[in-house]
């Protein structure tokens, strides 16, 4: 099942959200029809609504940028904690933005659906 819920989906499991203004709820039945294709773990996701694309396109790439700057900050404050062993200046607050971008991220993204997409 597509989206959607009423039609099949080619073997490639692509869900298409189409652009169709039918009534003054039709940005409320686009974001329904992303979550149901989100829950059904499609492989590909097109957003034809361009302010639907927009808003999850910024949510994915922000969820991104905060993974990988938990990581990165992480990996500095270790590197740096070899680098000068007697001086905890440059790795205290690397471990504390790390842990803190860590926390968002487990608290906001993990669980999400939108995590296991690209933009």
């Amino acid at each position: 099942m597509d989206a959607g819920g009423d039609r099949a989906l080619h073997s490639t499991n692509i869900a298409v959200i189409r652009e169709v203004y039918d009534s003054e709820y039709s940005q409320h039945c686009f974001s329904m029809e992303l979550e149901k294709a989100l829950d059904s773990c499609c492989s590909y996701i097109v957003i034809e609504p361009s302010q639907l694309g927009d808003e999850t396109a910024r949510w994915i790439s922000f969820g991104n940028y905060l993974h990988k700057t938990a990581v990165i900050s992480g990996v500095t404050s270790i590197v740096s904690g070899f680098v000068w062993p007697d001086n905890f200046t440059p790795q205290a607050p690397l471990s504390i933005f790390s842990m803190l971008c860590t926390g968002l991220y487990t608290a906001s993204w993990q669980f999400d659906h939108c995590v296991k997409y690209q933009v």
